[in-house]
């Protein structure tokens, strides 16, 4: 995986502050302190940019929703 692959990949998790810079991705969120833990990409608890995996498919839905607009 490039690292322009993997800073859209940090993107679409909602680290909208994420860049490249000197060869390396740096990991940011607008809303949040985001951190890597054991190597997992974390937002903190109750961050509005946090989402997660649609329990219907592998859409990126926000983290109060369960489904997205498809699976509903």
């Amino acid at each position: 995986m490039t690292n322009k692959q993997l800073a859209n990949r940090f993107i679409d998790q909602g680290f909208n502050n994420t860049t490249i810079r000197s060869g390396n991705v740096r990991l940011a969120c607008s809303q949040c302190e985001a951190l890597v833990i054991n190597g997992i990409a974390t937002h903190e608890t109750g961050c509005p940019n946090a989402t997660h995996e649609c329990n219907g498919c592998n859409t990126r839905v926000p983290q109060n929703q369960r489904y997205c607009a498809n699976c509903e």
